[in-house]
């Protein structure tokens, strides 16, 4: 019998449970009978084109987005689909997809999905339990990291049945492992029987999500289109969803040239970075028109991380004093009020607005967890609350640089001919701070001049994308400016040793920029991967940002977005139609799938910009 969580004991087995949907902690949102979700209209009409101006990678050259080589663009998910999709608007829960049903022991140590008879690739081809096999066997090669962290966590699989697998974890009593498998883009077995999961291509992949790859230009632009006859369509967990016939995504290297674009009509929506142009669109035709709105979606994930990571791999930033001083050359005040025109706020936290940022002294929670790792942390994670240091004026400023100075001198550093030496070497101290935008000077170039102010010498370089992602692929840099770490998940789980973890330090294209190599790091990741419950996980993320704040691993920048933590504002032609409800996760900007053309606006707009 259905139980109030959405699940049911095995007849005979009261062990194992299967269900519709699964919970990492809590219960399901959604009953077993439920229709669509809460923020998807079941009678949105299908049509129309969705065009996004696309400036994160700025270029591509593959279309495989598994590969580790090239660049492929992250718009293409939407031609995947997962054995269990998520909900957006309820913390960590996953409902029926590719897989019909999902079972599990109490102890977690396999997950069994059962397939849907209907799954079908975009060529006709039944999906099989021999392509989940396939999928999680490609996981070990050199694949993304989002693929990876799948080998990471299995052991083993089986075929338990013609439409049954079952996949062994390495480890017991883990509630965020099933989600790895439940996340992982499916592969076609039969499509790589004669091609390579590794290779940069720009040969169109197999998938079976609700879009295909259409038309494109490599670098330039590309166009998925809706698959009419989606198998998934009608699914509760789809319904309403996917709504535009073609999504298009342009792809600009300048933020300039991609602005213009959308004020000429050429893209549709935008999320704002900054605000400096705001007083003088209000005075645009369009936005006096109402052809162009502005308005806010608010988030409950963890912020994505702005910084300039420090690479310990380089023996002088490996010297805590040193990261230390660093961090005292920033004015983040100064940046806010004459770069950013004030909107702004500053993270504090590697886990910004979420309930994984340390705040104030730690709770018996974390202190029981950060006793056992003490004699590897910095003291001040036990007696001190994390603080930043405070600039915009010139006597902060000078008081910090002066502050710094000393630091650097009882490390054993000393200026001679006005440049810091290399306590090692003797060699003048002289970094490279790399970054994907020229755009980016602006925001370090007081930083640059103090570290000038300290003898360090620091010399700015901005890459095309190309360039940019070889750079940090190999961690070929000593300063990373302003790349967006992706924002931890609601429950973390085996993919955040691939951004903090010793491992992932010493191997190439992962995500552990800084280099980070800590034992007391890696056994607060080891109690976030093995906790049992959500206690646990809160005091082992929050006394992880701790440890991670006191080691200085990188100097935290502003909020993404101008606007308080927890909101993106956006500006979007008026042509849709949404509800009021809304993802309050991860908002899906590039397929916008829970919105769609509303025919009276569009017929509005095109009439009215026709005169």
């Amino acid at each position: 019998m259905l139980t109030a969580s959405g699940v049911e004991a095995v007849q005979g087995r009261p062990d194992i449970v299967t269900s519709y949907g699964y919970a990492v902690f809590g219960t399901l949102k959604y009953p077993a009978d439920f229709k669509h979700l809460d923020y998807a209209n079941p009678k949105a009409p299908k049509g129309g084109t969705y065009r996004y101006a696309e400036t994160r990678s700025g270029s591509f050259d593959s279309l495989n987005l598994m590969s580790l080589m090239g660049t492929a663009p992250l718009g293409l998910v939407s031609i995947y689909d997962t054995l269990m999709r998520r909900a957006l608007d309820e913390p960590a829960s996953r409902y029926a997809l590719v897989a019909q049903s999902v079972s599990y022991p109490r102890d977690l140590s396999w997950v069994e999905f059962h397939l849907d008879p209907r799954a079908r690739w975009h060529d006709g081809k039944p999906i099989t339990v021999e392509d989940v096999i396939f999928t999680i066997e490609a996981a070990k090669g050199l694949v993304t990291p989002g693929l990876k962290r799948v080998a990471a966590v299995v052991a083993r699989t089986e075929k338990t049945g013609p439409r049954s697998v079952r996949i062994y974890f390495n480890q017991k009593n883990n509630p965020t492992l099933p989600t790895v498998i439940m996340d992982m883009w499916l592969l076609p077995r039969h499509f790589y029987a004669h091609r390579s999961v590794e290779a940069a291509t720009l040969e169109p992949p197999l998938g079976s999500g609700p879009y295909k790859i259409g038309r494109f230009s490599q670098g330039r632009w590309f166009e998925l289109e809706r698959v009419k006859d989606y198998w998934a369509k009608d699914l509760p967990i789809n319904k309403g969803r996917y709504n535009f016939d073609i999504i298009r995504n342009d792809f600009f290297r300048d933020q300039q040239v991609a602005y213009e674009s959308f004020l000429s009509g050429n893209s549709d929506l935008r999320f704002e970075t900054g605000a400096a142009r705001w007083p003088g669109e209000a005075k645009l035709a369009a936005f006096r028109a109402g052809w162009i709105k502005r308005g806010a979606i608010p988030y409950d994930n963890a912020a994505y991380y702005l910084g300039l990571v420090m690479n310990m791999r380089r023996p002088f930033l490996a010297d805590r004093e040193v990261r230390r001083a660093l961090m005292l050359a920033y004015d983040f005040e100064w940046t806010r009020r004459v770069l950013l025109n004030g909107y702004h706020g500053r993270l504090t936290s590697f886990f910004s607005n979420s309930e994984f940022a340390a705040t104030g002294l730690p709770g018996p929670g974390e202190r029981a967890l950060l006793e056992t790792v003490r004699a590897q942390v910095p003291p001040e994670v036990f007696t001190t609350p994390p603080g930043l240091p405070v600039g915009g004026s010139w006597t902060n400023r000078r008081a910090n640089l002066v502050k710094a100075a000393a630091i650097l001198r009882a490390a054993g550093y000393r200026i001679v001919d006005g440049t810091l030496r290399d306590k090692r070497t003797g060699a003048p101290v002289a970094l490279q701070l790399v970054a994907y935008s020229p755009l980016v000077d602006r925001q370090v170039s007081l930083f640059i001049e103090n570290a000038r102010r300290l003898g360090i010498a620091v010399n700015f370089r901005a890459f095309d994308s190309a360039q940019f992602r070889h750079r940090t692929r190999t961690y070929d840099y000593d300063l990373l400016a302003a790349t967006p770490l992706f924002p931890t998940a609601e429950t973390p789980s085996a993919g955040i040793a691939l951004m903090w973890g010793s491992k992932a330090a010493d191997m190439p294209q992962q995500l552990n920029y800084p280099g980070v190599k800590n034992p007391a790091v890696d056994a607060m990741i080891a109690a976030v991967v093995g906790a049992r419950d959500r206690t646990t996980v809160v005091d082992a993320m929050r006394a992880l940002d701790r440890i991670l704040l006191w080691n200085y691993y990188a100097i935290p920048f502003q909020h993404m977005y101008p606007a308080p933590l927890g909101e993106i504002p956006i500006t979007y032609w008026d042509r849709f139609g949404r509800l009021e409800a809304q993802p309050r996760s991860m908002f899906p900007f590039p397929s916008l799938d829970t919105w769609w053309i509303d025919p009276a606006k569009d017929a509005r707009l095109a009439r009215e910009r026709g005169q």
